[in-house]
């Protein structure tokens, strides 16, 4: 029966802040929390893990990988999370060691999801017995699996984004949709860049399990396809995504270059038609008194107006009669 510990202080295990282990019968789960580099150099010399290995542990890592090892396998996994402060989708990690007799997870907290399932373990006894004749590998799966799962509706958020942007491209507010458009730009490329290689770490992943007779769970190829198929999944609507943003972008700098172009236009026509009509007023205004015309006239003044009236009603109609209007 599993068997559940919290900090424990035995001999035979590592005394460190924010841990926490679980026992099953045929390993142990050891959850690590914002460790210090003193706690990552304890749990190395404790477990003869790659200096390289915990070098990633106690830095941030730029993409997810797997190394093999002949006694352990060491994965890095980067998975997406938004922060609503700063509407952007951010980076979390969890180091994760996995060996027959163990699997030990590094992380910062970020990740709601794989806290709950911690805590789920933590605290539920019936859950926990359902890994009872399973291996660490079954245990990663499930890791992995809630992960993958809870990226879904962060891929539905950002294609309802999409649909908000479209509707205001077309109902006039192209403008206020710039920096919008930006922001899931953003996002979807942060979020392409966390999830570019999670297929290929996985594939190598199920032919160590394969290869390494210390993974005695069976069929684990058949799990982890299904994970693959997730990451497959995701990244297939990323791409779609960003071809979306990108043509949403473009439609709206073309709306946006039209309504300026038209505004050049309506600008172009008055200044045309008003330009005649200041030359006038202008011709009138010298101090030519007796070559002036309509000057003595007693309804002077209505001649020059009358003038001025009859070029802009013959710039309009032969604007209109061009199309220019």
């Amino acid at each position: 029966m599993a068997k559940l510990l919290y900090n424990s202080e035995n001999n035979n295990q590592i005394t460190m802040a924010k841990t926490k282990k679980i026992e099953f019968p045929n390993f142990y789960w050891l959850n690590i929390e914002k460790p210090s580099e003193k706690e990552i150099k304890e749990l190395g010399e404790k477990y003869k893990f790659h200096p390289l290995d915990l070098h990633d542990c106690i830095s941030e890592s730029q993409r997810t990988k797997i190394d093999v090892y002949d006694d352990y396998l060491f994965f890095v996994f980067l998975f997406p999370y938004f922060d609503r402060q700063t509407r952007a989708i951010e980076t979390a990690e969890i180091d994760v060691f996995i060996s027959k007799n163990y699997l030990i997870t590094i992380h910062q907290g970020q990740l709601k999801t794989f806290n709950d399932f911690f805590d789920l373990c933590q605290l539920s006894t019936d859950y926990r017995q359902k890994f009872n004749d399973k291996s660490p590998e079954k245990l990663l799966y499930e890791i992995l699996n809630r992960q993958f799962l809870s990226i879904y509706p962060m891929i539905d958020h950002l294609s309802i984004d999409c649909d908000t942007i479209e509707k205001a491209i077309f109902t006039g507010h192209e403008r206020h949709m710039v920096s919008e458009i930006l922001i899931i730009r953003r996002n979807v490329t942060d979020f392409r860049k966390i999830m570019q290689v999670h297929k290929n770490v996985l594939k190598k992943a199920i032919v160590n399990f394969k290869q390494n007779p210390d993974f005695v769970m069976k069929k684990t190829d058949v799990y982890y396809e299904s994970v693959v198929d997730f990451a497959k999944e995701i990244w297939d609507n990323l791409e779609n995504l960003k071809e979306r943003i990108e043509a949403l972008q473009q439609t709206n700098e073309s709306q946006i270059s039209f309504r300026l172009s038209d505004i050049m236009r309506i600008l172009t026509i008055i200044s045309v038609i008003t330009f005649p009509v200041t030359l006038l007023a202008t011709i009138f205004g010298m101090n030519t008194i007796h070559a002036m015309p309509f000057i003595n006239s007693q309804f002077g003044f209505w001649y020059v107006i009358s003038i001025m009236l009859t070029i802009i009603f013959s710039m309009v109609i032969i604007f209109k009669k061009n199309r220019w209007l």
